[in-house]
């Protein structure tokens, strides 16, 4: 048994960064993935062939995840409406009641968005990176265009420059 602890530890060593490769991969095609939505709803990602997808990976004690999604509203959503786009904002690693409790807040404050849910971070882990905010973009033909980390002032206008490009005529 003494001789095979140190077997398992390498092969533990070996497996471990093969399961932390990202999912989302620039220039890859998105995972097929379904997430659940705080209204109750769910958003299957390969239903969303032929539109373009921002996700954009959020927690609510986040400030900076906070800062951006307040600005989403007027910079990408009302731009978009009407559109074949779809946007999910995945709060990740908390429970529905924190989320609900957050987003009322959040409308009452006049700042609306679709919320999915990830209180495992099932979704989050494909991202390969932990950090938050992080925001994807994925094209109408599944294919990830967009993947940042951090916020910054201009993002939201560099992703809604990208978003029109990627629109179908």
């Amino acid at each position: 048994m003494k001789r095979l602890i140190p077997v398992l530890a390498g092969l533990l060593c070996l497996v471990q960064p093969l399961a932390a490769q990202p999912v989302f991969r620039m220039d890859a095609k998105a995972p097929n993935l379904t997430v659940e939505m705080l209204d109750g709803g769910t958003v299957k990602l390969s239903k969303c062939r032929g539109r373009v997808v921002l996700m954009s990976f959020w927690a609510t004690w986040c400030k900076p995840c906070l800062k951006e999604l307040h600005e989403v509203p007027d910079k990408i959503l009302k731009r978009f409406e009407g559109q074949k786009f779809t946007m999910i904002a995945v709060a990740k690693g908390e429970p529905r009641v924190t989320v609900e409790k957050k987003m009322a807040e959040l409308v009452a404050a006049g700042v609306v968005f679709p919320v999915g849910l990830d209180p495992y971070e099932k979704i989050s882990r494909l991202l390969g990176d932990d950090r938050i905010p992080q925001l994807v973009v994925i094209g109408p033909d599944g294919v990830v265009r967009y993947h940042e980390v951090g916020y910054t002032p201009e993002r939201l206008d560099e992703v809604a420059a990208l978003i029109e490009t990627l629109l179908p005529r």
